[in-house]
């Protein structure tokens, strides 16, 4: 069942005025990327060009106890920031977004993501107290969530930041919508007036 959890920019004190879009949806194992996207970095294969981690990120392919617990019904490798690692948080930069999905294993109150715009500036934030139960049951599948953030129409998400001063923040599988360069709308809009232009030509040789 996916859950609208209707939390806006302003709702959570974010610093930016236009609003971010929180959707989520249960699963235990993850249930994968929202229509549109396609999963970009996973912990188990190199990142994709253009995604980069920077401070106290982690990896783990299995649970330890007192460590990092794998997500519900996850067999992958995941990342994990944690307050026993300095830093305890760790940067997910990414290229310009109009929206990124993650799977947030075991939700604890301790857990923090900061959204960032291609500044590097804060524009959301949202704590696992937020998405209530927040027990770190890694079993059940309500504190197991794919969340999805949406940049508001004139926004952009540039990467993502992960604090726990906990145990451990778990995440796997982000999966974005990639907003296209400059240069690669130019090229479309070139070949859609070329494809048009061939159209015309053609039609006018059918008319004569």
């Amino acid at each position: 069942m996916k859950v609208l959890l209707a939390i806006t920019a302003g709702l959570l004190a974010a610093t930016a005025a236009n609003a971010v879009t929180v959707t989520g949806q249960f699963g235990a194992p993850d249930p994968g990327p929202l229509p549109g996207q396609q999963i970009f970095v996973d912990f188990d294969n190199p990142n994709a060009a253009g995604w980069s981690w920077t401070g106290g990120i982690a990896s783990r392919c299995n649970s330890l106890a007192g460590v990092a617990a794998a997500p519900a019904g996850d067999t992958t490798c995941f990342g994990y920031v944690s307050s026993a690692i300095n830093p305890n948080n760790a940067t997910l930069t990414t290229p310009d977004l109009a929206s990124i999905s993650f799977y947030w294993g075991s939700i604890d109150l301790y857990n923090q993501v900061d959204v960032l715009d291609t500044n590097g500036n804060i524009i959301f934030t949202i704590s696992g107290g937020m998405l209530p139960p927040s027990n770190g049951n890694q079993a059940l599948p309500s504190t197991n969530r794919r969340i999805n953030f949406t940049a508001g129409p004139n926004e952009r998400i540039g990467g993502l930041r992960f604090t726990s001063t906990g145990v451990a923040f778990e995440f796997d599988d982000f999966a974005a919508d990639v907003v296209p360069e400059p240069a690669s709308w130019a090229m479309l809009i070139m070949g859609f007036g070329l494809v048009g232009a061939a159209a015309r030509r053609r039609k006018a040789v059918v008319a004569a």
